[in-house]
């Protein structure tokens, strides 16, 4: 009892010292997805998901300690098949990718790093019909994500 009234002290003072603030997420596309524009992509596969901050039903990640976070997608259209996907934070566009090759498969990815406040949400969204390649055994499209550096200060959400 008294030890993790201390963990529990020693968290609120020296955050990060164990493991409040250890936060990242990586799920990838374990199957062939055709979506109509505005669909958010659901990444089924999860690989890690330490802090419990993406949901794997939804496909958005949810902000539990405001700060800097890095965030990627990769991504692979089925043959001859367009594919444009929209990095959103809350509900702003902030960076995309597209991709289409004649007679082969187009890949694309892109990263960004954001200023999250508590609760803002991140998630991949289709600008145009996306058609995704994947295979339990060939797991090319992905999202993922982690938390630099926690930020105490307050700042403005976005969105």
């Amino acid at each position: 009892m008294v030890c993790s009234l201390l963990v529990t002290l020693f968290a609120l003072v020296l955050p990060g010292v164990f493991g409040v603030d250890e936060i990242a997420f990586s799920a990838g596309l374990a199957h062939h997805e055709y979506l109509q524009a505005s669909q958010k992509v659901i990444y089924d596969t999860i690989f890690v998901n330490v802090g419990g901050a993406y949901d794997s039903a939804t496909g958005i990640f949810t902000c539990p300690t405001p700060g800097l976070y890095m965030f990627q997608f990769h991504a692979l259209s089925h043959s001859s098949s367009n594919m444009w996907l929209e990095l959103h934070h809350n509900y702003a566009y902030v960076t995309s990718i597209w991709g289409h090759i004649d007679q082969d498969y187009a890949a694309a990815s892109n990263s960004v790093i954001l200023r999250l406040a508590k609760n803002d949400q991140v998630y991949i969204m289709t600008a145009d019909k996306t058609d995704l390649y994947g295979a339990t055994s060939e797991v090319y499209g992905t999202f993922s994500g982690y938390l630099i550096s926690a930020v105490n200060e307050d700042f403005p959400a976005v969105g």
